[in-house]
């Protein structure tokens, strides 16, 4: 039974990737959340001509480890917006493949006919797991190979460099834009502002009631690990050494420390969230001027109009909803 359990609860942390929400705008799409929308909601911008769209596959390599990675362009010779894909927590490939679904592939390849850029590359851990030890942290499993992505992007013929994260790449994302330069905003989708540990605790509870007390303590255990503490335990799948990175950082300061515009994109229909991942940004940054909030009724965790925890739907392909894109889109050219 404890077997069956922590395989639930790796699999609550893995789809983590994404609670959380600011207001400036609501989705008011009416109807079933879990319909597939028609196809004239995902016409493409024809702004672009699609014989200008590439896309490049190539080996990032980031202190001797080899990424695959995609950088989808318009290949026009002008300069465009160029936006980094940061995937949510576990082992992701470059598309944050699900099942059949693969939202980065989507939302790249969407972007890319509004006219802005993406590199989108592989988690650390997808290919070199085995090479992920007990010490590895935050630095590791995202930090060191997102600057080396930036850095690339910033070698394209791009105007401006912006950070798109999902879920826990949400708090990636903060927490690159307050140390790199030249960042000129970022996209925290289906993201939150609380602490991972306490979102896995709520996760766990929910599936398994009875222990309520003992995913609290490990949620605590968690927060409270510091480097002099850490000895190699472990809560929700994760070393106390790689709670001891994580607990550096603070999502809500790196955004008012980075002070560049935020959009904060959450859904009510997100199942890996709660309401109060959805309240707690309203309640933090309603009144900031660089900080915009949507709110969407019928998108999944991993952006689809369909329930993406149920095992059989990631297994019949679905467009990406276009006004998703068009969201990303405006708030990247500024519309």
């Amino acid at each position: 039974m404890k077997r069956i359990i922590a395989i639930i609860l790796f699999m609550c942390i893995f789809l983590l990737s994404g609670c959380n929400t600011v207001k400036t705008g609501t989705n008011e799409t009416s109807g079933d959340p879990a319909a597939i929308p028609d196809e004239s909601t995902n016409t493409p911008n024809q702004d672009v001509p699609q014989n200008s769209i590439e896309e490049k596959h190539f080996v990032l390599e980031s202190n001797g480890y080899k990424l695959n990675a995609v950088y989808t362009y318009i290949n026009d010779g002008k300069a465009h917006p160029a936006v980094l894909l940061i995937a949510g927590s576990g082992p992701s490939d470059y598309d944050e493949t699900i099942g059949v679904l693969k939202p980065f592939e989507d939302i790249a390849r969407g972007l890319a006919q509004e006219g802005i850029n993406s590199l989108r590359v592989d988690k650390r851990t997808f290919g070199y797991a085995a090479e992920f030890d007990i010490k590895c942290g935050i630095e590791e499993e995202y930090l060191d190979d997102c600057n080396i992505a930036i850095e690339y992007l910033k070698s394209q013929n791009i105007s401006s460099l912006y950070l798109l994260g999902h879920s826990l790449g949400g708090q990636i994302a903060t927490e690159l834009a307050t140390s790199i330069e030249g960042v000129n905003g970022m996209i925290l989708f289906n993201s939150s502002a609380r602490h991972l540990a306490d979102i896995a605790c709520d996760q766990y509870s929910a599936l398994d009631p009875v222990n309520k007390a003992s995913y609290i303590t490990y949620a605590e255990a968690a927060k409270n690990a510091t480097a002099s503490s850490a000895k190699g335990y472990y809560y929700y799948s994760a070393s106390d050494y790689y709670w001891v990175s994580y607990n550096q950082i603070d999502t809500v300061q790196n955004i008012s420390n980075a002070n560049i515009k935020t959009l904060i994109i959450n859904s009510k229909f997100d199942k890996q969230s709660f309401d109060e991942d959805l309240g707690l940004w309203t309640t933090l940054f309603s009144d900031s001027a660089n900080v915009s909030i949507c709110v969407y009724d019928d998108i999944s965790h991993f952006g689809y109009k369909i329930d993406t925890t149920e095992p059989s739907s990631i297994y019949t392909k679905i467009d990406f909803p276009s006004e998703v894109i068009s969201a990303f889109a405006d708030f990247v050219k500024g519309d």
